[in-house]
């Protein structure tokens, strides 16, 4: 019994407990609807109560009191339209009233509070309307309805009601009586009555009311009940209520043995399938599957094997078709075989897998679909070697970046703690890199961006041996050498800067750029650079004219210990200092002197203090060999007033050294001046043609990837760089990069640091879209991807909208796969497990044209069912045993009915006469044209003869017959 059913019963009997007998179904559901809506309602009115004794202030708490409490009102008034006596309409009226109130109370709560009462869109009237409708509607069935069509209704009779008295007249004690009473259950069963029990009804009713009904119905059809008397065993077909045909095996005594096991659209296909048991079932043998068996079936001349468990269920197919029988046999022993040995694959996204050929190991990815999506390019001596290098690889490809062909690219990536640049143009050459390494990625990046910005329109200069450059400052305060140094104070006492200049007053209040100047060789050896900032680039000229001036002028002086100096300041008086061997001034003089002689006698006061210091005069401007604190060498040059004019920007090991720098001054004096304020592409000769990128402050910031063998060919392809630098996007490299290529058709290959090719797609896609999804497959799932290797087989784990599996061996050949998918992951790992355990020991079984199978129900007794050569059920017996012998025997049984059986079409009402169990007397049952037993004899009769009359009499008195109800 169906649990609505129990629902269903129980409600009946409280009802009839406590309440009384109902008259119909409606009193009894709208009892309970009217007390389930009035709990409800109480329940709303508490939750209101509740909230405002808390003084919560919670919105919240009032809508959900509002919804709850209008609910249970509506429901609760529904019950009572139900329990009055209305008519069919009025109901279908009330439950409209019902979804509008119910509609009402939602739409007031969901504008409750921010649009009610002058709140917001102010829904107020709306709600209450909608509401009121809906109540209206109820209230208007409850209280009109009655009086228009109730009982006593002024305008509509009730229905059945006639002139004639309830009273019995004339030979009315000579008609049939239905007596219905209780069972041992509590439900209601009839019994015909003429004089005696003849006929009683086969189910039993939950409620008077529904015994009442199927008392009519027997009534109202008996008297044209046809006859048929059953000799033998019958397929009883008809067609069902919901219009689908349908037929059962009854025996001569009328008991079903079997039912048909699916429902007919068509006549033709019942009776198509009653002639394939009349046909088949006699012989059919009887078939017991122990955990699970081997099946083979012919499809097309093609053999093909399955793998079932003991209820029948597939659990596994093959994928090709067989010549014969004993090849589809010897397929499924290799699949058990082979499937309990193989390792379950779960590739969610991608995995690598590695494959031999031609006793070399190498490795391909391959997505969840077992399509390869790329192959590697290198070969492997043993497989241990090529799992290492695709271990190694596949954490990297999660940050690697895509790339497109064809298009220029300005390529970042690290080497150890260091970054490097290069550029790409669109022929995939590099063309350009960084000259060193850089500490932060920053930098790098910074570099590229610089490239990017000037090289379009960057001109070319080539240097002849060295030239002077004039160049802008930056920040006013370009600094050429180590902050550390320490240099000598200028003589005019402003501040000096790190390079030996001066940090003017128009420097730090004028906006404009303050100028450089440095002497550079062709291979950008800084040979002498400005010692301060000027105010312009002229200005910055001029002072190149007075290095050239003073140097060619100079003489040399060397001291490797303290000195001092006396010199004429810019004011025409005379000063002294003390300066150590690197320059740095210990001492000055304080004050001016009007003449040489007052500073040398001043001087010499101190230089008793500091016997072993020099006494150096200076009348012209002179070089200056000097060693610092480090024991490095340079030069310095110095004019007639002690002025520092120009120094080496570097430092040297030894004198000869730094001697050899100043001489470097000397031999490129002349050189020629330009201005450089932009950057400039230097070509310059080292065996072959080279180029740099120089920034104007002098930072080389790219050079060329390869020489060139002429400077015709460097000055035709600087054109190519150009272009490529100022339109390329810059991407970080790792280990890995993906770079897409093609035109019509897209691939995509992976590339080391280095740009050599990993690997390379497999199958070309569509369009570039395509191709980048592919590589995002990769990526995505890359650093989880199983390393697996193919050694016989492998059990493939997919999915799509469900999951299946297939078993493939290495050459991806499908040896077998799941019968039916599953809806979850979980659920096809545990039919995996079940399949290794059940095939190994599976058996053989030959599923013949038809088959018998014994099958054991939930509550363990068993029945049978037969089944086509395609293992789908047939037929299923009626009646359960508690042994699979019993049912075994009953089997055979069944066979003869079968064998014996007639065909009976019934499409109207009938009588059936036939034989008792054992031919002991005869029985006679009343079937419907859908095949229900309606009603039976109430005992077997001697003969046919006294069947016979007994039937005709329930069919001569029935129709007329009372109903009397016992309880």
């Amino acid at each position: 019994m169906t649990s609505r059913l129990k629902i269903h019963q129980n409600l009946f009997r409280l009802y009839e407990h406590y309440v009384g007998e109902p008259d119909s179904s409606s009193d009894v559901y709208g009892y309970w609807l009217f007390i389930l809506g009035y709990l409800v309602a109480a329940a709303g009115v508490l939750v209101f109560v509740v909230s405002y004794a808390g003084d919560t202030g919670s919105y919240y708490l009032i809508r959900i009191s509002t919804v709850i409490a209008g609910t249970g009102g509506s429901i609760g008034l529904f019950g009572l339209v139900l329990m009055l006596p209305v008519r069919k309409r009025a109901i279908q009226a009330s439950v409209v009233g019902l979804v509008i109130a119910l509609a009402g109370v939602v739409f007031s709560a969901a504008a409750y509070p921010y649009h009610w009462r002058g709140h917001g869109m102010d829904l107020t009237v709306e709600g209450i309307v909608i509401t009121s409708i809906g109540v209206g509607t109820l209230g208007g069935v409850a209280l009109l309805v009655p009086v228009v069509t109730g009982q006593r209704g002024m305008f509509v009779e009730e229905e059945g009601q006639t002139e004639d008295p309830p009273i019995l007249t004339g030979d009315a004690l000579e008609g049939a009586q239905f007596a219905v009473f209780r069972d041992e259950e509590g439900d209601w069963r009839w019994h015909v009555l003429h004089l005696e029990a003849l006929a009683g009804s086969v189910e039993s009713a939950v409620t008077r009311p529904e015994a009442t009904e199927g008392i009519e119905r027997v009534k109202s059809q008996i008297s044209s009940a046809g006859l048929m008397e059953l000799t033998t065993s019958a397929f009883r077909l008809y067609e069902d209520r919901d219009g689908t045909w349908q037929w059962t095996l009854a025996r001569e005594d009328g008991s079903v043995v079997g039912t048909c096991s699916r429902e007919f659209d068509q006549r033709d296909d019942a009776e198509e399938s009653v002639s394939f048991l009349k046909d088949r079932g006699p012989d059919a043998d009887v078939i017991e599957i122990e955990g699970a068996a081997f099946t083979y079936v012919e499809k097309r001349d093609r053999w093909y094997w399955r793998l079932i468990d003991d209820e029948r269920t597939p659990l596994a197919t093959g994928e090709a078709g067989h010549r014969s029988q004993e090849r589809a046999e010897d397929a499924a022993r290799t699949f058990a075989q082979r499937f309990e040995r193989a390792r379950v694959l779960d590739v969610d996204g991608v995995g690598a897998e590695l494959y031999e050929r031609n006793d070399r190991w190498s490795w391909r990815l391959v997505d969840s679909e077992d399509d390869v999506l790329a192959t590697a390019s290198e070969e492997f001596d043993a497989r241990r070697d090529a799992e290492a290098a695709v271990e190694a690889l596949l954490p990297e490809f999660g940050s690697a970046s895509i790339t497109v062909a064809g298009e220029p690219k300005h390529e970042l990536y690290q080497t150890g703690e260091q970054w490097q640049f290069r550029l790409v143009d669109e022929t995939e050459r590099v063309v350009a890199r960084n000259p060193d390494a850089l500490e932060e990625y920053t930098e790098a990046k910074r570099r590229t961006e610089q490239f990017t910005d000037g090289a379009y329109v960057a001109d070319v200069v080539e240097i002849e041996d060295a030239e002077y450059e004039v160049y802008p400052a930056g920040d006013g305060q370009e600094l050429t050498f180590d902050e550390s140094d320490d240099l000598p104070a200028r003589a005019d006492g402003q501040e000096a800067t790190a390079d030996g200049g001066v940090v003017t007053e128009e420097a730090d209040e004028d906006d404009r750029p303050e100028w450089n100047w440095r002497l550079v060789t062709d291979d950008r050896e800084v040979v002498a650079a400005s010692n301060e900032p000027h105010a312009d680039s002229e200005t910055a000229a001029t002072a190149i004219e007075r290095v050239r001036q003073q140097a060619s002028e100079a003489d040399l002086i060397e001291f490797e210990n303290a000195a001092f100096q006396v010199y004429e300041a810019d004011s025409g008086e005379w000063r002294w200092r003390l300066i150590d061997e690197d320059g740095t001034v210990l001492a000055d003089s304080g004050t001016e002197h009007t003449t040489r002689t007052e500073a040398s006698q001043a001087m010499m006061t101190l230089k008793e203090q500091a016997p072993e210091a020099e006494l150096l005069e200076i009348e012209t401007a002179a070089f200056e060999l000097f060693v610092d604190d480090n024991d490095e060498w340079g030069w310095r040059l110095i004019d007639e007033a002690g002025k520092l004019v120009a120094e080496d920007p570097a430092t040297h090991p030894t004198r000869e050294a730094a001697s050899a720098a100043m001489d470097r001054l000397l031999e490129h004096l002349d050189s020629d001046v330009r201005t450089m304020d932009a950057p400039i592409f230097q070509p310059y000769v080292d065996e072959d043609w080279h180029w740099r990128y120089v920034l104007p402050d002098g930072e080389i910031v790219a050079v060329d990837a390869e020489a060139y063998p002429t400077r015709d060919d460097l000055a035709d392809q600087l054109g190519d760089v150009r272009e490529a630098a100022a339109s390329a996007k810059r991407y970080m490299i790792g280990e890995v990069t993906a770079q897409l290529y093609g035109t019509d058709e897209w691939r995509f290959r992976l590339l080391d640091r280095d740009r050599e090719t990993i690997a390379d797609s497999s199958d070309s896609y569509a369009d570039r879209e395509a191709a980048r999804e592919a590589v995002t497959t990769i990526t995505d799932h890359a650093e989880d991807a199983p390393v697996f290797t193919i050694e016989d087989a492998v059990i493939r784990l997919e999915s799509a909208d469900d999951w299946t599996w297939t078993l493939v061996d290495r050459e991806r050949e499908a040896i077998g796969r799941a019968a039916e998918p599953v809806a979850s992951k979980a659920d096809l790992t545990s039919r995996v497990e079940t399949v290794r355990q059940l095939a190994p020991r599976a058996g053989r079984v030959d599923f013949d044209v038809a088959s018998f199978e014994l099958v054991a129900g939930e509550d363990e007794r068993w029945h049978w069912r037969l089944i086509d050569e395609n293992g789908r059920s047939v037929a299923s017996g009626s009646e359960t045993y508690a042994t699979p012998e019993a049912a075994r025997e009953a089997v055979g049984d069944v066979r003869g009915l079968i064998e014996a059986a007639s065909i009976l079409e019934i499409d109207s009402v009938s009588f059936e006469l036939h034989a008792a169990e054992d031919d002991d007397g005869w029985l006679w049952h009343l079937i419907d044209e859908h095949g229900t037993t309606m009603a039976e004899s109430t005992q077997v009769y001697e003969n046919r003869t006294d069947a016979r009359e007994a039937m005709n009499s329930v069919k001569a008195q029935a129709p007329d017959g009372w109903i009397t109800f016992t309880d």
